[in-house]
């Protein structure tokens, strides 16, 4: 499967340190057990800013995001994705001045290690941080079975082929500089080539600011749902859409 890739570099002169911004799929992954740990902290970090309960952070947690199977299973049956934004460093220590001290051979004609030595070198070592997520659930076949109860009969008749945008986040030290749309472009061109009928959102009622990140990008909110948790409270949600 093709899956659509951005580039970005950002140069620091005064720290020697290259920023590569790349977009993967988690399929992809080197290392799954890092990749995991990392989007877990990654969720819990933007679902915490945006006031999440924390009854929800601890729910998601359990569920798809437990271990690569629950992700496998929830993303990558059918026609789904899961998604990472990659900040990539690759650090150059110019210059690393490594001395070692010796004490001098009993032995008179041995000299080799007497005195001080020094070695100058260049080490590079390259970092990876996962700065953003997002997945997309195929629900095309599972339409009907959720548990979402609308306020509106409008938002209960449900587009027989979408999928549904999840756990989208973006790190709180990289708000602002665009990832978040990137990822949706990214979403939005998976489902097409995967010929869905369109991408559904729900999110907090609470996040304005995610409602209106998403209407911007094409969403039309279809209004205010009820979820009812097995405690029987409940959380008011909005749904959005984008129908291709």
């Amino acid at each position: 499967m093709e899956h659509p890739t951005t580039s970005q570099t950002h140069g620091n002169s005064n720290s020697n340190t290259d920023v590569d911004v790349d977009i993967v799929s988690f399929q992809s992954s080197t290392n799954v057990e890092d990749d995991l740990r990392q989007i877990r902290n990654l969720f819990v970090d933007g679902m915490e800013i945006n006031n999440a309960p924390a009854e929800y952070i601890q729910k998601s947690l359990r569920a798809d995001l437990n271990d690569a199977d629950s992700m496998n299973t929830t993303y990558f049956s059918g026609r789904g994705e899961f998604i990472m934004l990659l900040e990539e460093k690759e650090e150059n220590n110019s210059a690393i001045s490594t001395t070692t001290t010796t004490t001098p051979s009993s032995n008179n004609n041995d000299c080799s290690n007497n005195g001080d030595q020094g070695d100058s070198s260049t080490k590079e070592r390259r970092i990876r941080n996962i700065k953003g997520i997002v997945g997309l659930q195929d629900i095309s076949t599972t339409t009907g079975t959720n548990k979402h109860k609308s306020k509106d009969s409008d938002t209960s008749e449900h587009h027989p082929n979408l999928c549904e945008l999840r756990r989208m986040s973006i790190h709180s030290s990289c708000r602002r500089l665009g990832y978040g749309a990137k990822l949706v472009r990214a979403c939005i061109s998976h489902a097409q080539r995967s010929e869905f009928g369109g991408i559904k959102v729900v999110t907090g009622a609470w996040m304005e600011a995610a409602i209106g990140f998403y209407t911007k990008m094409g969403f039309e909110d279809k209004g205010r749902l009820e979820y009812v948790n097995g405690d029987g409270s409940s959380v008011t949600l909005a749904h959005l859409e984008l129908i291709f």
